[in-house]
């Protein structure tokens, strides 16, 4: 494929243009955070928190879903963008019922990290405090759906490398809901295979096994990507 050559943050970058902004961006060491984006599952542009600046462009675009063009000029780090990343991370705490001190990611959540990094120190929304239902009828695992910001990268491992199909999406707005086979208990699933790939896609504490308490959960998001480039060897891609 030609290469071309794109503009970030005023460095000329050469490139190819099958690849999104945040490729290129992560391949050249620009740091761009994410929370519904996990290397080797397909990208949906949910949380925006990826957002960039491209000249030309009224409207602010995600990165993991747009495609590099030549002589495109883009800002990752501008005022405004920083303004709405902070924005978008406070409605992600407003959202559910996110209590970091008794949570079992507590010290390794991408959220926690995320409100790190945009330097936020408080909430300035309303917190709608949702009745959210906690799921312990899988006999390993937990679904804790205050802590869900429905990034959906638990449905899409399971869908895309899993191949199960147990989790789906449920409901709109402030009901949304992650569900399993239909909206029945996740102990009663007939098609969850137990193989743990949405516990270590979730970037929160939502999915956990049971045999941890606060604080000790740990999660290797990274295998889902191995995983995926040990199939395409093995199939010869």
């Amino acid at each position: 494929m030609n290469t071309i050559h794109v503009n970030i943050n005023n460095i000329e970058i050469p490139t190819t243009a099958d690849k999104t902004i945040l490729d290129v961006c992560r391949e050249h060491k620009i740091d761009i955070p994410t929370m519904c984006h996990l290397k080797g599952l397909s990208d949906v542009g949910a949380c925006r928190l990826c957002i960039v600046e491209i000249e030309g462009m009224n409207k602010l675009q995600s990165a993991c879903t747009t495609k590099v063009a030549d002589h495109m000029i883009i800002q990752t780090n501008t005022d405004r963008i920083k303004k709405y990343r902070r924005i978008t991370t406070e409605l992600f705490f407003a959202e559910r019922n996110h209590v970091c001190s008794v949570c079992v990611a507590n010290g390794k959540c991408e959220l926690q990290n995320l409100g790190y990094q945009v330097e936020m120190d408080h909430v300035r929304y309303p917190f709608l405090f949702p009745q959210c239902e906690v799921d312990t009828s899988h006999p390993w695992y937990v679904m804790d759906h205050n802590r869900c910001i429905m990034c959906t990268r638990c449905v899409r491992v399971c869908q895309e490398v899993e191949g199960a199909h147990n989790w789906d999406v449920m409901n709109r707005g402030h009901a949304v809901r992650i569900i399993s086979d239909f909206n029945t208990p996740w102990g009663e699933s007939t098609t969850c295979t137990s193989c743990g790939k949405c516990l270590h896609a979730c970037p929160t504490g939502a999915i956990w096994p049971k045999a941890i308490v606060q604080g000790q959960l740990e999660k290797k998001p990274e295998i889902i990507e191995e995983l995926i480039e040990k199939r395409k060897m093995h199939d010869g891609f």
